[in-house]
This record gives structure tokens, sequence and C-alpha cells, in this order.
């Protein structure tokens, strides 16, 4: 049986259906002043109509690109939100369509060298939680890789950073649940060594701690790892203490469906009985019952402005100056439902 030939449209193809040389239309497909501009749209269209795709490998041995741009993350099997994934990879095949993408999670990786195992990227973006990770981000842009670190704030000079606000987030949201008198706190936290969990925690404290008749019951404070799991057993050990608080802050809204189920078991309802706060407003989270009251956490727009900082610095082809890096803090917004008795 004779194997099904397939033709494939080609520079020369174009060229040839063009009436110019294939040199003039690799400079036309590359927008190349070179080229007339009615001159290049004939080609342009041409390629369109005749369903060109260009070939990325040669095109990366004439630019010396390898078109890969790397999205690392603090855990990729853990602690890793899918909507952040997610939304990372739709911004960046939104932005850099042309490019490869290289997926991995720096808690598998052996050390900072398996970064470039396979070669250098493009360009790297990094959904970081950990300050472990700044050997590894450091790495990347001592390497000349242009690099962009979203969701937590790093001090690496030179590197670009886009994070939410987490502190204010929390403080803002505490303050609330004071305003509905809620006077007694616990809290269940994220994971060790996150980030975010330091901030979240901090602001939960620092609203409490501005109002003399409020109080953290620091018998209900207890860790957690932003799971589900984690959220439902602390909050059984909540449950059991000898003095239980009006409200429980939960470092995220996966802690919180978690803290929900052990509520369930022990019989009480929320917010009747006890409230709850989440973080994140996850999609599930208006679902809930109840409905989760907790703080967006704009991923969409954190990941949108990575992205686009990222195409910039790879366009750029240098290293942007120090006193030019973008440090941004994207605002952070309290979502109320009917998790949160109001006590007055």
């Amino acid at each position: 049986m004779e194997k099904e030939s397939f033709n494939r449209t080609t520079i020369k193809t174009i060229a040839k259906a063009a009436g110019v040389s294939h040199t003039t239309v690799s400079r036309a497909l590359n927008d190349s002043s070179l080229v007339k501009p009615q001159t290049k749209l004939k080609i342009k269209r041409l390629a369109d109509e005749m369903g060109y795709i260009p070939d990325i490998n040669a095109k990366g041995l004439v630019s010396n690109k390898a078109y890969v741009v790397g999205i690392y993350f603090s855990r990729l099997q853990s602690g890793t939100s899918s909507n952040f994934l997610a939304e990372s990879i739709r911004q960046v095949k939104k932005s850099l369509a042309d490019y490869t993408l290289a997926i991995n999670g720096i808690d598998l990786m052996h050390g900072e060298s398996d970064m470039l195992r396979n070669g250098k990227p493009d360009g790297a973006l990094f959904i970081s939680q950990s300050q472990d990770d700044d050997s590894y981000i450091q790495y990347m842009h001592d390497n000349g890789v242009p690099v962009v670190v979203i969701n937590r704030k790093t001090e690496i000079t030179g590197v670009t950073n886009v994070v939410p606000d987490e502190y204010h987030g929390v403080f803002q949201a505490i303050e609330y649940a004071i305003r509905l008198g809620h006077k007694k706190f616990g809290l269940i936290k994220g994971t060790p060594r996150f980030t975010s969990t330091y901030y979240r925690e901090k602001g939960f404290r620092d609203a409490i701690a501005k109002h003399s008749d409020a109080v953290v019951i620091e018998k209900a404070v207890v860790d957690g790892n932003y799971s589900r799991e984690s959220g439902f057993h602390a909050m059984n050990k909540i449950l059991m203490s000898d003095e239980l608080p009006s409200l429980v802050f939960c470092s995220n809204d996966e802690t919180a469906a978690g803290a929900i189920k052990s509520c369930q078991k022990f019989g009480l309802r929320v917010p009747d009985d006890i409230s709850l706060m989440g973080f994140d407003n996850a999609d599930y989270a208006r679902f809930m019952v109840p409905g989760l009251t907790t703080i967006y956490k704009p991923v969409e727009e954190i990941t949108r402005i990575g992205v686009e900082q990222l195409k910039s610095l790879m366009e750029s082809g240098s290293k942007v100056k120090v006193e030019q890096t973008l440090k941004e803090i994207v605002t952070t917004e309290l979502i109320i439902r009917d998790s949160v008795a109001d006590l007055r």
C-alpha cells in the first residue's frame, strides 16, 4: 500500500505563486523593511490563502531563538492553583502563539542546572510561592534569560515582578467581620514557607490587633497546606478545643471547603453557629453551601500583565535597566456572600 503524500506549502511555493524570489518571501514574512509594503502585503495574503505554516525549527536557526517559553511553579504536583496554571498557559498562548511551552515544578528539579538541561528558553515565567525559588530565578536571570516573577514578591534585582495585594485583602476582610460584630477569631494557615501564608496571616493579625475588643484565639490557629483535607483536619482541631471562635479565616477556598465539611460532621451550621472566610474566589466558591465569603485574587490580570512584560523583554533582546524594572501590586477584592453571620 502506497503511503499517502501530503503537499506542504513552503516559502518556495509562495515565491513561485508570487513571481518573486524565495529570499523576498522570507523577508516579507519577517516584516523586513527591504520589501516594499505592497509586495509584503501581497505575499502575506498569498501565504494565508495557501495555508502556509512557518517552520519554527528553521525560523529558530535564522533568529537564534529556541521558540520555547518556560513556565515554572514552586510545586507542580501540589500547592499549585489549577486556575493559575490554566490562565498562565492561556495568556502565553494568546500573546506568544509561535512558542512552545515547557512547564515544570521547581520541586521536581535536583538543582538549578536542571533548568537549562534541555537548552535555554527564550523567556521564563515563574509562578512563585516561596523564597526557596529565588536561587532558580537568579540562576535563570544570570544566564541571560528574560524573567518575570508573578504571584510572590521577590527582592532579586532587575527581575520584573507582579503580585496580588494579599495583606490588605485579608486586612479589609477581617475589618468587615469586626464591623459585623465578630470578636473571637481563628485561623487555618496555608503551606509553611509560602510567602502567601505569611502575608495572609499578617493581614489577619494586624487587623485584629487594631481593635482592643477583638482577639485571636491561639488554640484556634492551626497549620494547613492549602488543601481541602488539611482544612478538614484543622477545623476538627478547632472545633474540639475548649474555646470556639465566632469566625475562622481559612487561608484559601480549598481549605474553607474542607472546614465546612468538618462543621457538618460536628453538626454545626455555617454561618449560624460559626462563620468562615476564604481566599482566592475560586469558581466553585459561589456554589458552596453556604456561598463562601472570600477575597478575590485577580489571577487573570496578574498573569496578563506578567506575560505582557515577558513578551516585551523577549522582544527587546536586551536586559532592562534596574530602574526600569516593573514592580506591580494588583489590588484584591472582598467578595461578600453568605458564610459570615451578622452578630450586631
